[in-house]
This record gives structure tokens, sequence and C-alpha cells, in this order.
């Protein structure tokens, strides 16, 4: 007889990224038998917020601006947006202006999948963001 169920699916994924580039990461997502999920076909949506500090209850660096709490800096949203396809695409993306309000330093993530009131957690894992040389003038 079973004596422990683990319903953590998430797995860990660790993301170095810069400051002032354009973030783009795509993620192939599929079933247990290997088939491309229907994101789009199938309502899917996401949630992703990278925190400070090494746990959730730090302060909201990023986030995302359909769901969840929306994240601010200089009076500006600093926001992931997501596209689709019925492939199992799902591509985050934030803007190298957004990436420029973010201050380099290592932070923690999630990303979640939403669909039909049903919340799984993905990915989760440390977020760095490492500073830029270049400077943009705004």
């Amino acid at each position: 007889m079973a004596n422990k169920v683990n319903l953590d699916i998430s797995e860990k994924l660790n993301i170095t990224c810069r400051k002032g580039d354009t973030f783009k990461l795509t993620l192939t997502l599929k079933d247990s038998s290997g088939t491309a999920i229907k994101l789009t076909e199938k309502g899917y949506e996401f949630l992703m917020q990278v925190r400070s500090g090494r746990s959730g209850s730090g302060k909201l660096i990023m986030g995302t601006a359909t769901k969840g709490e929306a994240a601010k800096q200089a009076g500006q949203l600093t926001n992931f947006t997501f596209t689709t396809d019925d492939s199992g695409n799902v591509t985050i993306t934030a803007s190298d202006s957004t990436m420029r309000r973010v201050p380099a330093g290592r932070y923690v993530y999630d990303l979640q999948q939403i669909v039909s009131d049903e919340t799984t957690t993905l990915f989760e894992g440390s977020f760095t963001v490492n500073d830029d040389i270049s400077k943009v003038e705004v």
C-alpha cells in the first residue's frame, strides 16, 4: 500500500537573461503520450511571476498582466506576454524596454498553466538578470 503521494509535477528550469535585451523563451508542451498540446484550441492561459528573495513571498519584480498580480517599475507595467499555438508552443516575451527596468540580480520564478479553471505549476527555479554594458537612452 502506498504511503506517500507527490502531486508537484513542476520541473526545475533555471533562467539567465540580460537586462535591456529582449526576453524571448519558447517552450513546447506535450501530453503524457508525447503529442503536442493544442494550446489555443483548448484555451490554455499562463501565469509567470519573478520575485526577489528565495521564496514566493518576495517582492514582485515581473509578472503577467492578464493573470495574477501585475508588476510595476518606475510607474510602468513590467510584465511578460504569452503567445500560443496548436503545435504545443508557448512563447514568453518581455520587450527590451521592459527588461531595462528590471534590476540586475538573482530572483526566483515559477510558470503556471491554467486551463478550465485548473492551475498547474510547470516550471520553477532561479531567474538571473545579468547587468548590461550598453545603455540605451529613453
